[in-house]
């Protein structure tokens, strides 16, 4: 409890939590597409946790910051191997902001390319998930990425490239017409790294997209 009371602790100290709010914007601002594509990379955020034998479960708690956009945003994850090469993870978020409760769940695979038991340093990972601002703004998300392990030293280095591809439905924009629904496509990298620390895992990531950034730091557990 006490790492999870501690990123709590730091990213109320650092800022408040993300509101997307679209009062004041208009459907084709620039602002307004930073708020979706926020939306929907939290909606399949995932991390690089090694499948081994032995650790066949993690939970982790993610803080994660769009660079463009305002406040952070908390994140619970779970993740189970199913067998030696396919693993199951789900993700949930819940809290209050300015204009009501944000909502999000999602869930998703990673799949290691090996034959016959050997570790591949690529992952395959295939995410869906949807996030609820009040019902003010609604986005679903699917996403496809393959990252890679390096070894840096002592530390691993993962690198990887994906794409995620965003429905977003908002019914609070300025506009006095309502425009229906909105799918935006970002291709981007990805890259993090792993850092042990009494026993658990700290992840810190950025993923750079066309027009879009954000950076998550996330602590895990395996057991």
């Amino acid at each position: 409890m006490k790492y999870i009371s501690f990123i709590f602790i730091l990213s109320i100290s650092l800022g408040q939590w993300t509101t997307f709010q679209l009062d004041e914007l208009s459907n084709s601002s620039k602002k307004s597409k930073i708020i979706f594509r926020t939306a929907g990379f939290a909606a399949t955020h995932n991390f690089p946790v090694a499948i081994t034998e032995k650790n066949r479960i993690a939970i982790g708690l993610s803080t994660l910051k769009g660079i463009s956009a305002n406040g952070f945003l908390p994140m619970i994850n779970g993740k189970i191997n199913v067998s030696w090469n396919l693993s199951l993870r789900g993700r949930m978020v819940a809290y209050s902001a300015e204009e009501g409760t944000i909502q999000a769940y999602g869930w998703g695979l990673s799949l290691n390319p090996s034959k016959d038991k050997e570790i591949s340093k690529w992952i395959i990972n295939l995410d869906s998930g949807k996030l609820n601002s009040n019902d003010a703004l609604i986005v679903s998300s699917i996403q496809a990425s393959a990252t890679r392990q390096f070894n840096l030293n002592m530390f691993p280095v993962y690198v990887g490239f994906g794409l995620n591809i965003l429905n977003a439905n908002p019914k609070s924009l300025l506009d006095k017409k309502y425009q229906g629904k909105k799918e935006i496509q970002t291709n981007f990298i990805n890259v993090g790294t792993k850092i042990s620390i009494y026993g658990l895992s700290v992840i810190p990531q950025l993923s750079v997209g066309s027009q879009y950034s954000m950076v998550s730091v996330n602590i895990v557990n395996t057991f």
